[in-house]
Order: C-alpha cells, then sequence, then structure tokens
C-alpha cells in the first residue's frame, strides 16, 4: 500500500498539538531540523529512521503515522501525554535581555557574539513542571533572545535547562560567563556544544553561521538544554 507522505504529516501535527508542541519542535526534536512534518506536507517521504524517531518524539507508533493502524497508542497500550493542568508549576524563569555582543578572540580573529543578559536573582515567571525534569529541583527555564541559534530556537522561544545533566559533544547548552576575574555571572550564550579542552570550549552559532572558542576561565557554568523528548520523560 502507498502511503501518501501529507496523511502522515496530519497525524504527526495532530499528536504534535495534543503534546503541546508545535510542529517546528517537534521536527526539531526527532531530526535535528524544523522542516520534517514540512517536507512530508510538500510530499516528501522521510527515511525510516526518521520516521521512527518522529513517533517516538510524539508518543505513538510508526504504524500509527502510516495508518495502518487507528491506535496512536505504543505497543503497551498507555498514553505517555503528560495532564499539564496536574504538573506543579514551580519551574523559575530567569529574566533575560538582549545584551551587548560579546568579544571572543579565536587566534588573529575577534568575534563579536550576540549574548544575553541573564538575571539569576530575577524570577520573572513559573512555568510547568514537565515529567523529565520531576527530580531535578534546580532545573530552571530561559526565553531565548535574538535570533544567533535560528532555526533551532527563534527569538522569544522557551527552553528548559538541566543543571544536573552533564553537556556533551552535540548538545545545545546555556554559557554563563562570568564576569572578569569575579565568579559573578553576567551574562549567557545559548549555543551548540561542538568541542571542548582543558582551556576552552568550542561553540557554534548558526545565525549567522560561526564557530568560535570561549576561554574556560571566562566560564562559570555549562548547563545543558533539554529536548521536547527529555522533557516528556522518554
Amino acid at each position: 500500500m502507498k502511503v501518501d507522505p501529507r496523511d502522515i504529516a496530519t497525524r504527526a501535527a495532530e499528536l504534535a498539538i495534543q503534546r503541546r508542541l508545535t510542529e517546528r519542535e517537534a521536527s526539531i526534536d526527532a531530526s535535528g531540523k524544523p522542516d520534517l512534518i514540512r517536507d512530508m506536507r510538500r510530499g516528501r517521504m522521510p527515511s525510516s529512521d526518521r520516521l521512527s524517531a518522529l513517533a517516538a518524539t510524539l508518543g505513538t507508533t510508526v504504524d500509527f503515522l502510516m495508518g495502518t493502524t487507528t491506535s496512536s497508542l505504543p505497543a503497551n497500550g498507555a498514553d505517555t501525554t503528560p495532564d499539564l493542568e496536574r504538573l506543579p508549576l514551580d519551574v523559575p524563569v530567569y529574566g533575560t535581555a538582549l545584551g551587548a555582543d560579546l568579544s571572543v578572540r579565536d587566534g588573529e580573529e575577534v568575534f563579536e557574539i550576540e549574548q544575553t543578559i541573564i538575571e539569576l536573582t530575577e524570577i520573572i515567571d513559573r512555568v510547568r513542571r514537565l515529567p523529565g525534569i520531576a527530580g531535578d529541583k534546580d532545573a530552571y527555564s530561559l526565553t531565548v533572545v535574538g535570533n544567533s541559534m535560528s532555526p533551532r530556537y527563534d527569538d522569544g522561544d522557551p527552553i528548559y535547562i538541566s543543571t544536573r545533566r552533564q553537556a556533551a559533544i552535540g548538545d545545545y547548552v546555556v554559557v554563563q560567563v562570568k564576569n572578569g576575574a569575579s565568579d559573578e555571572v553576567v551574562s549567557a550564550l545559548v549555543k551548540k556544544l561542538v568541542g571542548r579542552s582543558s582551556t576552552h570550549l568550542e561553540l557554534e552559532q548558526f545565525n549567522p553561521p560561526l564557530r568560535f572558542r570561549l576561554e574556560r576561565n571566562r566560564v562559570a557554568r555549562i548547563h545543558r538544554v533539554l529536548t521536547p523528548r527529555e522533557l516528556a520523560g522518554r
């Protein structure tokens, strides 16, 4: 039976709504790119690996997305969609604002990097404690400012940050930057971690495309940004 990828996109979009995910968020979580569902709507069939990853993100099965079964539940029959109204509203959202660019020297070149002013003493809101951070009492949330990480994160996107899960190469991170020799945190960089050594971190941004090094002595902390799948506890 030939399956129309546009039908897969429709079923995926419905499940994304149920999970309080945008199509873009579901696509990024499954494939690392924002256009997976949109491409299906254009008639492009995804690979089996990406379809499986999308099913995992949406808490369903490939069979349901393909239309060969009417049940969206996985084999154990459990609906893993969290009831948001029952979740504690206690994760702090710290204040953020777009700050002056951070000057970073890499060899002979100096780069001006978009940075976020972060107010760790100013809680401006609280958001739901999703299942994946149920036991992480130090988790926090920020609102992305600026477009240096678009299309992964756009201006105004909320992100959840874990203080307990070690950041690995390839993770998206919040790097808290110190004020000179002081340990006071004055700003943050929301970037992708692509390398590290005892002396520096290598970070990447997408808009404009740039890889750069940040000296370790300028870093107060590095925390991992959680994916929608991790937040759902999968």
